[in-house]
């Protein structure tokens, strides 16, 4: 019998999960009750093996041989809408990654959630399904984070990050019948798993409880090994899929219309508003591993800061004495309105910058600037879901 079609994937058949990590860079998978992560578009998973060229001089032009080097670390991007549960002291959706972006969240029960930032960060395991494949990477670190908020769409976040190991799970076919209770599954094609990949034969309806995930992969002989054994017998050509649980869905995303800002206390009209924080990690990748993969990273400085834009009214003023006297003050910005369903993320310590003018015919518009800083250490900002 042959393999299963050759079919192309659909771009929307997206699903997303992340995993708190008990052991950095020890995979974790999702449980039907695990949150799903909804991104607003399309999120980017990359891990690409670099090679030197060989310096051996022989009686040709052409290039005879590369080295693969140590695999560096992946990179990920994700965007995400604030996304509130709805319900005061629940998490939000994308409680993972916030957690791993600023290292400390604290419940409040039945009150707030409330993300600050810690010496260390969390690591996740990512779960992305694309059309056919899943694509997963474990040791994921949440970098960056990006927020744009005008009177139009959602309030958005884009978050980037790095990771220690990519693998996949692809769609294929089984080409020996297995019994019930087999530990190994042969199929057409093993290169389209590695391990760590969780599948399922959705010919025989058999996903055991969670998956059956893949502990070995021979593709010589293109023998799966799976954990826990086979439930049901699987048949010659029966289809293998990757398998995903369905999760819950959290919340809903917050009207970027509904957003304010306060500087020193004073309310101010915005036009936009954008935020920057930066948590970066040094990826071990210069290391010599028996993996072939980085096995840790290092946390390094943070940094934050904004641009508060608006039309110059005659009271703006006094943002160019503060930004000349460089002052700092407390900047507080709110997203939503409803108990439940609003994040505030509050910088006690804003460094003031002078503005920036410019004209926008008939109006003129006002650009002020500020960095978050620290006032003890680790306390440079929080995000409060309320």
């Amino acid at each position: 019998m042959a393999a299963p079609s050759n079919i192309i994937g659909i771009a929307r058949q997206q699903t997303v999960f992340a995993v708190l990590e008990t052991t950095p860079g020890v995979l974790a998978f999702p449980t039907a009750s695990t949150p799903q992560i909804i991104a607003a578009g399309f999120p980017d998973m990359d891990q690409t093996p670099t090679f030197t060229d060989s310096e051996e001089i022989k009686y040709t032009r052409d290039l005879l041989q590369q080295f693969q080097d140590m695999c560096p670390a992946g990179t990920f991007s994700i965007p995400l809408y604030a996304r509130p549960s709805g319900a005061l002291g629940t998490p939000p959706c994308g409680d993972v990654i916030f957690q791993s972006l600023l290292g400390v969240k604290t419940v409040n029960a039945g009150t707030s959630v409330v993300y600050t930032p810690g010496i260390t960060k969390p690591s996740f395991s990512m779960w992305f399904l694309r059309g056919n494949t899943l694509f997963f990477a474990s040791g994921c670190v949440a970098e960056t984070m990006k927020i744009t908020a005008t009177n139009k769409g959602g309030v958005k976040f884009n978050i980037t990050g790095s990771f220690l190991q990519m693998g996949w799970s692809g769609r294929d076919g089984v080409a020996t019948a297995a019994s019930i209770g087999a530990s190994t599954v042969t199929v057409y094609d093993a290169s389209k798993y590695t391990v760590g990949a969780v599948i399922q034969d959705i010919t025989a309806a058999d996903s055991s409880t969670n998956g059956y995930t893949v502990t070995a992969v021979n593709t010589t002989t293109n023998v799966l090994t799976v954990s826990p054994v086979l439930v049901k017998a699987w048949s010659i050509s029966d289809v293998i899929q990757p398998f995903l649980p369905v999760g819950t869905t959290v919340g809903a995303p917050l009207e970027s219309r509904k957003t304010s800002i306060t500087l020193n206390a004073v309310s101010k009209v915005l036009v936009s508003l954008d935020l920057d924080y930066e948590d970066k990690v040094k990826m071990l990748d210069d290391e010599i591993t028996t993996s072939g993969y980085p096995t840790g990273w290092v946390e390094n400085l943070r940094k934050t800061s904004g641009t508060a834009k608006s039309h110059f009214r005659q009271n703006d003023m006094v943002q160019f004495m503060n930004g000349f006297a460089g002052s700092n003050q407390p900047v507080v910005c709110t997203f939503g309105t409803v108990a439940g369903s609003i994040l505030t993320i509050s910088m006690t310590n804003c460094k003031m910058h002078v503005p920036n003018v410019t004209a926008n015919a008939p109006v003129i518009d006002l650009a002020v600037q500020f960095a978050a800083l620290g006032t003890n250490g680790e306390d440079s900002i929080s995000l409060t879901w309320t």
